[in-house]
């Protein structure tokens, strides 16, 4: 870590000079600086920027249009004191985002690299006066600290983007009702409640690309999203989501704010560039509030040290945040499990490509990530994770009833046997043994050994209790096995740890509906809606819940937004059609399922059938899929509480062969010929 130690500590360094500074107002173009008051506004607007931020501004607007070294802003800004570099950059971000400027582009604060930083524009000089006989004079520069740099001309006073405005009245009324409870209301978080960050919490925000051509965005993501994986694993680290640090990244934030934003104690950023089969990769973790570096490294090498660069970073990530890993279990934990780059590109660029699929909701981007996974496992047969996602293309992406990955080109009972080919190599070729629990897991869901299924997957999670796609995992093979209570258990994890990483899932809404707790489906959901309050699938599910739970009313609320939403139209229907059955309007109700009946895929037109008390219609349209080859079909239906699989015999031989007792169906709640 490169630290600098101010020179007035050390000795003596010519000061930064402005007549009078505490008193003098600095105007440039919209820009108004007033130090006395530690106040800068935009346009005559209030913008936010408070401590060092303020005072390196300040100190930059002192020498307009000069070259300020570090040096001098570490002297000006903190003085006698120890920091690094990273400090210094901090707050440089932040100025920036007050002012609505861009470090590519920049009108108002241009970096020298290496150097220091310079104003752009020319300033002037408000005395503070009373207001008869303000004066505004020009800022006369001081002795050049450093001349100009060859080619840097005086630039015109430009208009910035509008710094982000806050309604001065609501806020102070805020803070004067609420106190301290005011900020949470001045910097609403993703996710969640404002508190104290825990000091393991992280972040990692997306990774830049700086490539020339700027097109190493897919390996930019991709190694992001490694690294995030990587630090989940470890089990007392509290990693934020992708989504909410994705969204933090695109509202251009800085690193203070961000962090606030997402309620972390750290912070990751990076940045990428490739040229000339060389990778340089630079990555800074940052502790908040204070703003220090923890930790930072420059990776200047060959195209062929990608994996290490990788392994390397999550390692002293992990390790700087002092986790109850020993190093060796680290290292262990951190390996990507290839030294193939081919190969680990390919699985790198299938992740960046999955994401773009969750993002855009594209099948196009699946079928491309299926096929680079695919590539991966092929060029490096040993490379027990790319084994493993694909395998889950097959099934995740493609045994489901609902699935479009692979079209009507596959047979289910081709697709089942591509899985096991892909799990099996996984399981083989895994170096991990806790990772490798989760494949096997895997394996035994197919094979409807729901019981060991469990088993696996509870020892998995022991090892790594914050994996929420794990948890997900197990709230589904807890239905398959009966077992109504680990369902709950699963439910109340994913809420808590996606509220924590700043993307509540809806998924814990759905199993808590699924394992008939209505009372906490109903608070989950409250809880979810009232953090995104615009997201189409809480909104589904939150509807459903209340349905469920009989607050009819409630679910009414709802229905606007979900027919205004992107949603399918089969969900659509459906919520209407659960709506009309709870108010008694049958009538409404068999209008709707007729709909259904021909725009509704299998899973959709099965509720709806049940929704109307029909249950011998509801049973037939899911026999064909009591067939063996289809049979991991149709135990995805098991967890919904008004299957009743005793209805379809070769589904209930092979529970009974495994030792599994289904749980017993219950009718359809609110329907509209529910008893």
């Amino acid at each position: 870590m490169k630290l600098h130690q101010s020179e007035s500590a050390l000795g003596a360094v010519q000061p930064l000079g402005l007549r009078d500074p505490a008193e003098a107002v600095l105007i440039s173009g919209p820009i108004q600086l007033d130090p006395r008051d530690q106040r800068l506004s935009i346009d005559g607007q209030p913008a936010i920027l408070t401590g060092k931020s303020l005072a390196l501004l300040h100190t930059l607007m002192q020498h307009p249009q000069l070259l300020v070294t570090k040096d001098q802003l570490f002297d000006a800004v903190w003085p006698g004191v120890i920091v690094s570099e990273s400090v210094l950059t901090t707050a440089v971000k932040e100025v920036r985002k007050a002012l609505g400027d861009d470090a590519r582009s920049p009108r108002f604060v241009e970096t020298a690299r290496g150097r220091g930083y310079r104003f752009l524009l020319p300033v002037q000089q408000q005395d503070q006066q009373p207001v008869e006989s303000l004066a505004i004079v020009p800022i006369v520069a001081p002795v050049p600290v450093q001349p100009p740099a060859a080619g840097v001309s005086n630039v015109a006073a430009v208009q910035p983007q509008r710094a982000r405005r806050w309604i001065v009245p609501a806020v102070i009324a805020a803070i004067l009702l609420g106190g301290v409870m005011a900020w949470p209301l001045i910097w609403p978080k993703s996710g969640v409640a404002a508190q104290v960050a825990h000091p393991k919490s992280i972040a990692v925000l997306p990774f830049d690309d700086f490539s020339p051509n700027s097109d190493q965005q897919w390996f930019a993501e991709g190694l992001t999203e490694e690294i995030q994986n990587r630090l989940v694993q470890t089990p007392d680290l509290r990693v934020t989501s992708r989504t909410a640090a994705a969204k933090v990244r695109k509202a251009n934030t800085g690193v203070i704010e961000a962090a606030q934003l997402l309620g972390v104690a750290n912070i990751l950023e990076g940045s990428v560039r490739r040229i000339d089969s060389r990778v340089r990769v630079t990555v800074e973790l940052i502790r908040v509030p204070d703003g220090l570096q923890i930790w930072s490294q420059n990776y200047d090498r060959p195209d062929s040290d990608i994996i290490s660069i990788q392994e390397d970073i999550a390692f002293e990530i992990a390790r700087a945040l002092k986790t109850v890993m020993d190093p060796p279990k680290l290292r262990a934990m951190v390996g990507v499990g290839t030294r193939s780059v081919d190969a680990y590109e390919a699985y790198l660029r299938g992740i960046s490509l999955d994401q773009r699929q969750l993002v855009e909701g594209d099948v196009a981007f699946a079928r491309a990530a299926a096929e680079s996974y695919e590539q991966a496992r092929q060029l490096d047969p040993n490379f027990a994770a790319a084994h493993w996602r694909s395998a889950r293309t097959w099934f995740g992406n493609a045994t489901r009833i609902d699935s479009t990955v692979f079209g009507n080109k596959l047979s289910e009972e081709t697709r089942l046997t591509g899985y096991f080919e892909r799990v099996n190599a996984a399981i083989a070729s895994s170096r991990d043994e806790t990772e490798a629990l989760k494949y096997r897991s895997g394996r035994a869901v197919m094979q409807l050994q729901f019981k060991t299924a469990q088993q696996l997957m509870a020892q998995y999670l022991k090892a790594r209790p914050r994996d929420t796609e794990a948890w997900e995992a197990m709230g589904d093979m807890s239905a398959y096995a009966g077992d109504q209570s680990a369902m709950a258990r699963a439910a109340e994890r994913i809420h808590t740890l996606s509220i924590e990483a700043g993307n509540p899932k809806s998924r814990a809404i759905t199993l808590s509906v699924m394992a008939l707790q209505r009372s906490e489906a109903i608070a989950r959901a409250r809880q979810q809606l009232a953090l995104r309050p615009t997201n189409a699938i809480t909104q589904y599910q939150a509807h459903r819940a209340f349905i469920w739970g009989g607050n009819v009313d409630e679910a009414r609320a709802l229905l606007g937004r979900i027919d205004a939403s992107t949603m399918p139209d089969e969900n659509k229907l459906l919520a209407r059609m659960r709506q009309a059955c709870a108010e008694g309007r049958t009538n409404v109700a068999r209008s709707l399922h007729a709909k259904l009946a021909d725009v509704g895929d299998l899973n959709s037109r099965w509720q709806a059938t049940q929704l109307m008390g029909d249950n011998a219609a509801a049973t037939a349209l899911l026999q064909p899929l009591d067939r063996p080859e289809r049979l991991a079909t149709l135990m995805q239906f098991m967890i919904v509480p008004t299957f009743d699989a005793v209805r379809y015999p070769m589904l209930m031989a092979a529970l009974t062969r495994n030792g599994v007792v289904p749980r017993k169906a219950i009718a359809m709640p609110f329907g509209c010929r529910a008893p």
